[in-house]
């Protein structure tokens, strides 16, 4: 399977709340969200994309040919929205990088609290279209995170990959990240 890293990127505050670890309140308008924002907006060229969030099921659907790279199973867009249905009350967010007007890498985060980490920052999806791969967009991602973890009070950026991934591991340790354990599971159902 063909690996991508796409990071989406948009602007947010980070506060602290009680139980959940987090709250992100959506802007108001983009002028708000450059007023308030502690990571100000990347500027767009032919070079370097837009990074900001997807909030809108428009903007959603339109991430999902970039998503389908990394997560095949997802059958289509309408399952990928049905998908951030349930994950955004847990606190996820999908940042994409846009060029003229469409994704072309995708970032799915959220901000959690364990017994392990602490406060942390989890890398649910990191994937860049194949086309756009080799531009630096997952480090542009993964550097927005690391600084947006930091500045919410979180002690680590936590990510899992495939032990088959040789190549996301190689970009993971070159990004600055460890191995620093094994990930378990088992089939339930």
């Amino acid at each position: 399977m063909a690996q991508s890293f796409c990071r989406k990127v948009d602007l947010f505050i980070v506060t602290a709340t009680t139980h959940t670890g987090f709250h992100v309140p959506p802007p108001d308008t983009a002028a708000d969200t450059m007023k308030t924002d502690p990571f100000p907006l990347d500027v767009s060229s032919e070079q370097q994309p837009l990074l900001r969030h997807a909030e809108t099921e428009a903007e959603l659907r339109a991430c999902f040919d970039v998503m389908k790279q990394l997560r095949p199973a997802l059958k289509d867009a309408e399952a990928l929205l049905a998908a951030v249905a349930v994950q955004g009350p847990q606190g996820y967010r999908l940042l994409a990088a846009w060029r003229e007007g469409r994704p072309v890498a995708l970032a799915g985060y959220r901000f959690l609290d364990n017994l392990i980490h602490g406060k942390f920052v989890y890398v649910d999806d990191l994937i860049a279209c194949e086309s756009s791969r080799g531009e630096g967009l997952g480090e542009r991602l993964l550097a927005y995170l690391r600084d947006l973890g930091r500045a919410g009070g979180c002690e680590r950026l936590v990510l899992d990959t495939a032990l088959s991934n040789s190549l996301a591991q190689r970009f993971y340790f070159r990004s600055g990240l460890l191995a620093r354990g094994l990930h378990f599971s088992m089939d339930l159902q």
